[in-house]
């Protein structure tokens, strides 16, 4: 008998098995390409990946570039889909140039130029002949990818429009370059670790260049990771550098009141509204779920002062009417529940009884009601 059991379990563990194997797919993230390239005299592997849409629209797409590829496209495709998931950038291409250990060091280092010859003439060629791509272009470089970067920002800064470079290193020479250019109408977003000894004495040179002469037109920002090591900087770098680059993409949100009244309060969320309507073509008017964060950063405070300004600025009734359209009746709730909080009984009456034309059924909203007529 137990010979039996043994026989048939194995049986099932191989069905098991078999199907198991009829179900499997490779895990392919973008197509791999290579270049017979004639100013490196060799082959140059490189990897590309395009939005989800790119075959059902005729639109054209930024161009993210990340140096070793071999070790952070993956990482930029995972940033890219949640990016675009949650709407906090626009789509756009990826392209991984893959490099290996240790010709990496001279591609960035001495030999330099003629790498920046190979991403220009042939490698950005390339991909401008055979995709849908805009004029701008974004680099991502780590360690020396990072200095090859502002290799090329201080000798060809057209190549691209932005540049992210974490811990860059050696940097010396850029450095020195730099202080001899007075308009650069680029962006550049570095960092470094303190714990990273030789890389950090250079960025702290680049952040004293930047801090003290005015270069115009060039938008910059250092990026100080307290809690990373060497090998961890250029995750973190990547993902905030992408929001930054494209911060006036996303829809105006606030969390914490404090924070928004010191960064401007409402001509601050006016002028990010203006700024992302010149940038991508939005509405230049505040959305309705800007509108609600920021009154909701109020009452999340219990600032009451605050939450009846801003509601006031909003015209309080017509804003209200908005939010039950736009089916955002939590939203109306909270206000409601906030004015009751206060003792505006008045106004959280008006918008309970909004509410329950609308959901007349709502055994809550009709609670709600009967305590604030018990309370007035």
């Amino acid at each position: 008998m137990r010979r039996i059991l043994i026989l048939i379990t194995s049986c099932l563990l191989a069905i098991i098995n078999l199907e198991a194997q009829q179900n499997e797919a490779d895990n392919v993230v973008g197509k791999n390409h290579v270049i017979n390239s004639k100013i490196l005299n060799e082959k140059r592997e490189f990897q590309v990946y395009l939005p989800s849409d790119y075959s059902e629209t005729a639109k054209k797409y930024p161009v993210l570039y990340i140096l070793d590829g071999q070790r952070f496209f993956l990482y930029g495709v995972s940033l890219y889909q949640s990016f675009s998931h949650f709407k906090l950038t626009p789509q756009f291409i990826i392209i991984g140039i893959k490099n290996s250990y240790p010709e990496r060091f001279r591609h960035f280092g001495k030999d330099n130029d003629q790498f920046v010859k190979f991403i220009e003439e042939e490698l950005m060629a390339f991909i401008d002949n055979r995709f849908r791509t805009t004029n701008e272009n974004l680099l991502f470089g780590w360690e020396y990818g990072g200095s090859l970067g502002l290799h090329i920002m201080t000798s060809k800064s057209k190549l691209f429009d932005g540049y992210i470079l974490a811990s860059p290193y050696p940097i010396e020479e850029s450095v020195k370059s730099l202080d001899n250019i007075t308009e650069l109408n680029k962006n550049l977003y570095f960092s470094v670790s303190p714990d990273e000894y030789a890389v950090k004495q250079g960025v702290i040179k680049l952040d004293s260049l930047l801090s003290t002469k005015q270069i115009k037109g060039l938008s910059w920002f250092h990026l100080k990771l307290d809690i990373e090591k060497h090998r961890s900087t250029g995750y973190p770098t990547l993902y905030h550098g992408l929001r930054n680059y494209f911060k006036y993409y996303q829809e105006f949100e606030v969390n914490n009141l404090q924070k928004f009244i010191n960064a401007g309060g409402l001509d601050y969320a006016h002028n990010y509204a203006k700024e992302r309507a010149i940038t991508y073509g939005f509405s230049q008017n505040l959305s309705l779920w800007s509108k609600y964060t920021i009154v909701r950063s109020a009452f999340r405070a219990e600032n009451y002062n605050y939450f009846t300004k801003f509601m006031e600025a909003f015209n309080s009734e017509a804003f209200i009417n908005e939010l039950i359209k736009g089916n955002m009746d939590y939203g109306a709730t909270f206000i409601a529940d906030f004015y009751k909080k206060n003792k505006d009984h008045n106004k959280a009456l008006q918008i309970y009884e909004q509410l329950l034309k609308k959901h007349p059924n709502s055994e809550r909203l009709k609670n709600k009601i009967e305590s604030v007529k018990k309370s007035n």
